[in-house]
């Protein structure tokens, strides 16, 4: 009898039953670097109403004010994912950074003249100063908006400007003609007199991404597809709920500016979805004939298609 209780015990241990020796897992988190931005909200939205802990992922949501600090926490390890854009994710490879594109996101790039500039039309932008942050997705946002209304980007004068809040000043201010703002400051300078001339929505071809390395790919890959289940319940969320339920917390948690609630325009989002490969091809052809990049990268390089399905 002695002897069939010790192989019993040995048989329950086995099956963890009384953790016997057991190791207890610690649960992965999934960490992802965010902008100010409006392409950034799905993920808030997921994490403020419990969709990634109903999917059964950890995940914590590091904020950054700068591209280059989120650039250098992802280089450190310290991030899986990033929302970003195609240009920075071809540059982070170029860089060493295994950086993988999942899914597009949501957000609308605007060129807009100054209030008191007198241009209403993009061709009526030759000659004249654009603000901007040079190569990088806007200075490939305003030269394609260009090229469809028949200037060459050596017709107008590219004024870099990185800094988005300076930008805005010197846009309102008439010290630069026009401008290449995203969300939500391109909404502050309409509120404010600036004209529209044209958009990536006008123009449907935003260069905005979601990307993970591939390290974390491979290692997290069920993590990461419930990251993006969750993803997909913020974006019907967003999809059907009036922006007063949820504005206040996504101005106080982006630290958008003061006074952006009534001209804050949030775009419409969708879910989850595979990047255009025209868009990835016409961002790849623009680096390289900057000398921006040395690799010409295809599509399947840099494009996971594992997740999403």
């Amino acid at each position: 009898m002695k002897k069939f209780l010790v192989v019993l015990l040995v048989l329950l241990c086995s099956f963890g039953i009384f953790g016997c020796n057991q190791q207890t897992e610690v649960d992965k988190t999934i960490n992802i670097g965010v902008m100010p931005d409006v392409e950034s909200i799905p993920f808030l939205i997921a994490q403020k109403n419990g969709y990634f802990a109903r999917e059964g992922v950890n995940v914590n949501i590091e904020h950054f004010s700068s591209a280059k600090d989120r650039d250098s926490a992802l280089q450190s390890g310290k991030l899986d994912g990033v929302i970003t854009d195609i240009a920075a994710v071809l540059f982070a490879n170029e860089g060493g950074i295994d950086l993988r594109i999942i899914a597009r996101s949501d957000g609308n790039i605007l060129l807009m003249a100054g209030k008191e500039a007198g241009i209403n039309t993009v061709a009526g932008l030759k000659d004249k100063d654009i603000g901007l942050s040079t190569n990088t997705i806007m200075e490939f946002t305003l030269d394609k908006m260009l090229e469809v209304h028949g200037l060459q980007d050596n017709e107008v004068s590219k004024i870099a400007i990185p800094p988005l809040p300076t930008r805005l000043e010197m846009l309102q201010g008439g010290k630069i003609d026009a401008a290449i703002l995203p969300e939500p400051m391109a909404g502050l300078a309409v509120k404010n007199g600036a004209h529209v001339l044209t958009s990536t929505d006008q123009m449907d071809n935003k260069a905005g991404a979601i990307a993970f390395t591939s390290y974390s790919i491979q290692e997290n890959t069920e993590e990461i597809k419930a990251v993006f289940r969750a993803y997909n319940q913020a974006v019907e969320y967003l999809q059907n709920e009036a922006a007063d339920k949820y504005i206040d917390f996504i101005i106080e948690e982006l630290h958008f500016p003061a006074g952006i609630k009534d001209s804050l325009d949030l775009p419409f989002y969708h879910q989850a979805e595979i990047i255009r490969e025209d868009v990835f091809s016409d961002v790849v052809d623009w680096m390289l004939k900057k000398d921006l990049i040395k690799n010409n990268y295809e599509f399947n390089d840099i494009v996971d298609q594992t997740i999403l399905r």
